[in-house]
């Protein structure tokens, strides 16, 4: 490696850079990662889904890093990390309109209790970042923390960034993992002006301790599993509030909970002079059984009172850099895809990566897929969650969208799961590989091509109805007779029924989606349920039971 101080400089030692520095580390490139702070600290991007926990465990069975492993499961994290994280057994929305008691009617939950896809957890991140981050130094990572990178140039041969100390680090190749204040984002003025996503939101948030469980504040609504073990959404006309306990089980060693308070900018700008504290209490006089919940809490952090959430880039690759997803851009942080997305991103990157370490090819026409991916998967989610805000006015319509969500969980995690089970069966690393063999990677059915006019006229009903060209009741049927008519869509699903207020992801739930895959689905969907469920049952003893909290 003459004439260069390390192979790779990764910007920023959150969950994403250190992620990939394990990775590169382990495999013996020399890298160095470098951040404006240190560990460890606070971040958001707590609740995981399986996507998120599914990807990480083929990155650890790929690139042989068991630690990345060891942080995708709640009972990993616990014996190997930390006993700060808490336990997600559901999604959980509970509806709620300006100035009335809630009706425990008008609810909606998703099990993930059990396997494949549960129980997920709560990540506290400031433990689980600070472990990946001092695993890639144990292999080899050259930390540099509380440094400031002022400028990266770039050369054909070349990549050179300065710090504000005056140091100069002479690198193969960059990859941005800052986050929202990317580096090359602001150096090469790569922010769309205006943000081209539909999805207008902004956020308040903090760390809490003293938030009661939901679940003794209001009558049950005969949901299946306590609001408290999982991900409550909070939602309302016009936004949601989230409520991420990590003190939710039995042998839970942390008293804080995340709290998030989300609304519509353009019809809830932010205030001059108005404090977040302020935006709160405000917030709480409106529902008076989220006050209920949060009477006797009080913030462990200071609040953060964001602008808008969203932001995009014009391109997110380069001649001898990346940026990677939360560099590129973000939407909001409804249904928890944020962690899942960048480890989509870290999945597909890093083969690529180290083949141009191996040849020294690092042309940003090579990461040309990476950029389609990292903009595809934003367009996508800003589908999803604009359509969500649109259909929070009212209940109905929140049911009938929540089983769009419903569907890409469904569709986006067994692909990953199939892989990971496949692999365990066969040992076959082409698997690996397969995963990203599709026309439409960053879709949330990327197999199917006509799914994807079929996802666009879903999004495009609640397009209609944020116009006011078509009101909710209508777009409840329209959406119901889309979701009902679709002959390639999972048929245990029973996205047709859209009215219905439980999302089963029991164990049984799954194996019915199992055996659909396995016969009825369109064919290029059939690889994904190429393993044998009822051996790898066996080889687990059984019916896999979720861990007693």
């Amino acid at each position: 490696m003459s004439g260069y101080d390390y192979s790779v400089a990764i910007l920023g030692s959150g969950i994403a850079g250190s992620t990939l520095a394990n990775i590169l580390a382990r495999h013996g490139h020399s890298v160095v990662l470098v951040d404006s702070g240190t560990h460890p600290r606070f971040a958001l991007g707590e609740s995981t889904i399986g996507e998120t926990t599914y990807l990480l465990k083929l990155l650890a069975e790929r690139f042989d890093v068991p630690e990345l492993g060891h942080v995708s499961s709640f009972e990993g994290v616990r014996s190997h990390v930390t006993s700060a994280c808490g336990v997600k057994r559901n999604f959980g929305f509970v509806y709620h309109r300006d100035g009335q008691v809630q009706n425990p009617e008008e609810v909606t939950q998703c099990s993930v209790s059990e396997f494949p896809n549960g129980p997920e957890m709560h990540m506290h991140r400031q433990d689980i970042d600070s472990y990946l981050f001092y695993s890639a130094v144990r292999y080899g990572a050259d930390p540099r923390q509380r440094t400031m990178v002022e400028r990266v140039e770039f050369t054909a041969d070349a990549a050179t960034l300065t710090t504000r100390s005056g140091e100069t680090l002479r690198v193969r190749y960059v990859v941005d993992a800052s986050g929202r204040n990317s580096v090359l984002a602001n150096q090469f003025a790569l922010r769309e002006e205006p943000c081209r996503f539909r999805t207008n939101s902004r956020t308040l948030f903090t760390h809490m301790v003293g938030v009661t469980p939901f679940d003794d504040v209001t009558t049950p609504s005969g949901q299946p599993s306590l609001w408290h073990q999982g991900t409550l959404h909070h939602i309302f006309d016009g936004g949601w509030l989230w409520v991420i306990p990590f003190d939710n089980h039995r042998r839970a060693t942390n008293p804080l909970c995340s709290v998030g308070l989300n609304l519509d900018a353009g019809r809830f700008p932010k205030e001059p002079g108005r404090t977040a504290e302020q935006e709160w209490a405000a917030y709480l006089d409106r529902f008076p059984s989220v006050a209920r919940q949060f009477a006797d809490a009080r913030p462990a952090w200071d609040w953060v009172s964001t602008g808008r959430t969203q932001y995009s880039s014009t391109r997110t690759v380069g001649d001898r850099w990346a940026m990677m997803s939360h560099a590129a851009g973000a939407i909001d942080a409804l249904f928890s895809r944020g962690m899942a997305n960048t480890m989509q991103v870290i999945y597909a990157f890093t083969p690529t990566l180290l083949a141009a370490l191996a040849d020294d090819d690092f042309s940003a026409e090579r990461f040309g897929h990476i950029d389609t991916l990292n903009q595809t998967i934003l367009d996508v989610n800003d589908k999803l969650v604009h359509g969500s805000y649109v259909s929070f006015r009212d209940f109905d319509l929140w049911r009938a969208w929540s089983k769009v969500w419903f569907l890409g969980w469904n569709m986006g995690i067994a692909r990953i799961v199939g892989t990971y089970f496949g692999y365990l069966e066969k040992g076959d690393r082409a698997l690996f590989d397969r995963l990203l063999d599709a026309p439409h990677l960053g879709t949330f059915c990327p197999d199917l091509p006509e799914f994807q006019p079929f996802f666009d006229s879903l999004s495009a009903v609640m397009v209609d109805v944020e116009a006011g060209r078509l009101a909710p009741a209508a777009a409840v049927e329209r959406l119901a007779g889309l979701l009902g008519g679709a002959d390639f869509l999972p048929a245990p699903l029973r996205l047709g029924d859209v009215l219905r207020r439980w999302h089963d992801g029991s164990f049984e739930a799954q194996r019915r989606m199992y055996e659909w895959g396995r016969t009825d689905s369109p064919t290029p969907l059939r690889r994904w349920y190429d393993y044998d469920l009822d051996e790898l049952l066996t080889r687990t003893g059984g019916t896999p039971q979720p861990a007693v909290f």
